[in-house]
């Protein structure tokens, strides 16, 4: 699968947004031992790839340093943008705040960082693999040591696309304890943007250099919708925490969808949506993966297909509603997604089956069911992971560029290019 058709500022954003927002594993009683630790040519430090391990390339700590923008994540607190954000929020240096070091170091507490750990090496090995206190001196004995003794000793499992999406989400989201809200976003913080099949291989192949040995082929179809479910389940996860239990009558405008409020004042229509059943006006909860995956599974002729587009409607409609039906569509939405997810595992990703999901984004691209940025970059890079597997994509390079282009600045978006390049991308020839 070619990803090299993606437009080179498109690459740049996607990789700024993963130097911005790391993944960092919630393993609190594990001791951290340091990417130094990591770093020996004979251990993942080698210049150059080699072929003692079939599962390890031995130069996963070069190219983390050298390309990996995870290792940039702490140096990103200290630049000017960064700096004037903890200025406008009052929270002191960007560096130092635990609500930037959450997401931006492996932030895990002072007793639990060994000798050669060091909060400045940014996101590191240990942030999505797991504190290494138990498994670092042995896990390379394989076969004598089974990596399920690894695995109990703190090795996080990221090899199970569950376990992956989860300590990808956990920032590149949010969860409980990591959370970009209204307050840092108006102080400056980049809207958060995330895909979980398109940023993993933005982020593998980062710099030319693949960042793991592959041990199987990847289905990226597959993993586009995993990564679809689970970012929407996070997000109904941040809406029950930060809109309908926020302590106060006002709930955190984060979990809103930026485009209700932030459009030209001229424009007629003020955020209403007849497919969503929401007025002119009317808030909308961010859902630009639930958007994007209903149209996915009305494609598949899915059987859960209108449980969640009833389960939708009613999530948006429970925006201006009291408390108690807020909760009753979280749990609905949350059971249409479960049943999605059940459905999902008998789809084969046939050709038909991909060239239905890509007539599918283009026609609700034409029908203005992707009204804002949010929502037409997730088609946009939905339509890439289509086209890709169709093996169409490099036909389709100057238009795929020219649709990315044009989405990287939110102020500049208008829905008129992105259905004309959509359009573009849709049509077989």
């Amino acid at each position: 699968m070619s990803w090299k058709n993606i437009h080179l500022k498109w690459a740049v954003l996607g990789l700024a947004a993963l130097s911005a927002f790391g993944a960092v594993a919630d393993d609190a009683k594990l001791r951290h031992e340091g990417v130094a630790t990591c770093a020996s040519s004979l251990c993942h430090g080698s210049s150059q790839p080699l072929k003692a391990y079939d599962s390890a390339l031995q130069n996963e700590y070069t190219t983390w340093s050298q390309f990996d923008p995870h290792s940039n994540a702490y140096k990103v607190l200290l630049n000017k943008q960064s700096q004037e954000i903890a200025r406008r929020m009052g929270i002191g240096p960007a560096h130092e705040a635990p609500a930037c070091l959450a997401c931006h170091s492996d932030a895990v507490p002072a007793a639990q960082r060994g000798a050669k750990f060091q909060l400045d090496d940014g996101v590191g090995c240990e942030s999505c693999h797991g504190g290494s206190e138990k498994w670092l001196a042995t896990h390379y004995q394989s076969p004598r040591i089974p990596r399920s003794e690894h695995l109990a000793n703190g090795l996080v499992a990221l090899e199970k696309p569950d376990v992956l999406a989860g300590t990808c989400l956990g920032c590149h989201v949010g969860d409980q304890n990591r959370y970009a809200n209204h307050r840092m976003m108006a102080a400056g913080h980049p809207r958060l943007v995330f895909e979980l099949d398109t940023y993993l291989e933005l982020w593998r192949t980062s710099g030319g250099r693949e960042h793991y040995r592959k041990k199987a082929p990847t289905n990226h179809s597959a993993l586009w919708v995993k990564g679809l479910v689970d970012s929407s389940r996070r997000q109904l996860s941040l809406i029950e925490q930060h809109g309908a239990g926020r302590m106060g009558p006002i709930p955190d405008f984060g979990v809103f969808a930026c485009h209700s409020c932030h459009r030209d004042l001229r424009l007629t229509a003020f955020g209403g949506s007849s497919a969503l059943g929401t007025a002119p006006g009317d808030l909308r909860w961010q859902d630009a993966h639930l958007l994007v995956l209903r149209r996915v599974t009305a494609a598949l002729q899915l059987g859960s297909r209108t449980e969640l587009d009833r389960a939708v409607i009613a999530l948006q409609k429970a925006a201006h509603g009291d408390a108690s039906s807020l909760r009753a569509a979280l749990t609905q939405t949350r059971a249409a997604l479960s049943a999605v997810e059940q459905q999902m595992g008998s789809v084969s990703w046939s050709a038909a089956q991909m060239n239905a999901v890509a007539q599918a984004l283009t026609d609700a691209s034409r029908r203005g069911e992707f009204p804002d940025p949010a929502a037409a970059e997730q088609a946009a890079m939905g339509m890439v992971v289509m086209l890709a597997g169709l093996k169409l994509d490099q036909g389709k390079k100057a238009e795929i560029n020219r649709l990315f282009d044009d989405l990287r600045d939110d102020n500049a978006f208008d829905q008129r290019r992105f259905v004309k390049w959509m359009s573009v991308l849709g049509t077989r020839n």
